[in-house]
């Protein structure tokens, strides 16, 4: 039989060719001597494939084996939750900085696996990111990008005020890192509020309380505190008419003093032990409204440009007497009716004209920021640091930073479908995380998505899959 030269090509010595139907195969073949018919016999010992014009076609069982020794797992649902719920983060990233897609990225492996820096390409590689964006973070390349970044605050700064353009009413509120690296020169031995002496860093962050979102970051000198470092951050992000709200720690005549002389908006909690604090307090005097389903009294001493505003909230009272009478001898009586007209009530210092009402939401509302800090320390473990040098941990800062944004962009989402009762941000990526992708050779499949998954995405409501 005559066959194209196309397929006489792949006749070798040991191989055979068959036609069938004008298909062409390829066997693996040798002879041996048959002593009864006294000829050679040729036998077949492998079928080698299907001879096409564009080369040969293994056997189907070879070409399994092939695929399966090619299968690639990565996780999809959570990483692709991620970057399409801070799409808008990503773009803002990458308008700003060169390796923008590599800073979320960054933030986007802190959020699911708080990993540190020497693990970044390792849940890179087996995440859906890595089909997305084509970035190095082995360890050797991070130190020296974060530094580069972090050099940089010109370009932290612009990325930074784009989250303060929308902002009337901030929290603000610091706290410490602990550096565990001889080089960071702002890390100074310093005491915080759990009696630490540690060589450490004072992080100072602004909290949008409207948006509930964090919205600027600064660090400081571990040993400094006081109102000129705010207005020295109210200076760099160029921000004007917003409110400071702060915690009863921040309160001093001369902080007030020093905020009214620089034009600063402030509602500050005062302590209950304070003197000017009156708590003769009349019924027929004061008004009231309604705070989450329970009444609020309040009334206001004005001792322009200042008020003093002092809220009762009656459930609150109740608690708090049941408390103390708990714990009190039948002989401290006397301290408990002392102190009875102080129970249930929040007194605070500030220079808005804004009403009672609103002034008790701001206040409030300053509960998020202690939320963030909460976030930041036990939820990303941030609270501790091994960089290098001060460039190098301002670039880090800014990656937990971005890490931040994108936990609150999750938690405000769950908020807004009324999910928050069964579900964290960290659930959610836990469930979203068993979503996979397989590779087979070149073509990728979805795994099965277990059934609580697949309602979890209903309820998003998001293109995930």
């Amino acid at each position: 039989m005559t066959y194209p030269d196309w397929v006489l090509k792949y006749k070798t010595k040991g191989t055979h060719i068959r036609a069938n139907n004008n298909n062409y195969y390829l066997y693996k073949v040798h002879s041996i001597w048959n002593k009864q018919k006294k000829r050679s016999q040729l036998i077949t010992d492998k079928y080698l494939g299907k001879i096409t014009p564009e080369g040969i076609i293994p056997p189907k069982h070879e070409r399994v084996i092939e695929e399966l020794e090619h299968i690639t797992v990565k996780e999809y649902g959570a990483s692709r939750f991620i970057h399409i719920i801070g799409e808008d983060i990503l773009e803002n990233l990458k308008k700003i900085f060169p390796n923008g897609e590599l800073i979320f990225t960054m933030a986007a492996i802190r959020f699911l696996h708080n990993s540190s820096l020497k693990n970044m390409q390792l849940f890179y590689d087996t995440s859906y990111f890595s089909d997305v964006f084509d970035i190095d973070l082995s360890p050797r390349m991070l130190g020296d990008i974060l530094r580069s970044i972090g050099m940089d605050r010109s370009r932290i700064v612009s990325f930074l005020k784009s989250y303060l353009l929308n902002a009337e009413y901030v929290a603000i509120d610091l706290t410490h890192i602990f550096s565990l690296s001889e080089n960071v020169i702002s890390s100074m031995i310093g005491h915080n509020s759990k009696n630490e002496f540690s060589p450490q860093i004072q992080l100072l962050y602004l909290f949008d309380i409207i948006n509930n979102e964090p919205s600027y970051y600064r660090m400081m000198v571990g040993s400094v505190t006081s109102v000129s470092s705010i207005k020295v951050t109210l200076e760099e992000s160029g921000i004007k008419n917003i409110v400071l709200v702060g915690d009863k720690g921040f309160y001093s005549e001369e902080n007030v003093k020093e905020m009214e002389e620089n034009n600063l908006h402030y509602i500050l909690p005062l302590k209950r032990n304070l003197s000017f604090i009156d708590y003769n307090y009349d019924r027929r005097n004061m008004k009231f409204f309604f705070f989450e389903g329970r009444q609020i009294w309040y009334y206001e001493k004005d001792q322009s440009p200042r008020r003093i505003i002092l809220f009762l909230d009656e459930h609150l009272k109740v608690e708090e007497e049941k408390d103390y009478l708990r714990n009190i001898k039948e002989d401290e009586m006397e301290q408990f009716y002392t102190k009875y007209k102080e129970m249930g009530t929040i007194t605070v210092i500030t220079d808005l004209k804004e009403r009672g009402e609103k002034i008790y939401e701001y206040l409030k509302a300053r509960v998020n920021i202690e939320q963030l800090f909460d976030t930041f320390k036990n939820i990303l473990e941030a609270d501790r640091t091994y960089m290098r040098d001060d460039y190098e941990l301002e670039g880090w800062m800014l990656v937990n930073f971005v890490t931040m944004l994108l936990y609150y962009r999750i938690y405000n989402t769950l908020r807004g479908r009324e999910m928050l009762n069964n579900y964290s941000p960290k659930d959610i990526l836990i469930h979203l995380s068993r979503i996979q992708e397989i590779k087979i050779g070149e073509k990728w499949l979805k795994t099965e998505i277990p059934k609580k998954t697949r309602k979890i995405i209903e309820k998003l409501k998001m293109p995930i899959i």
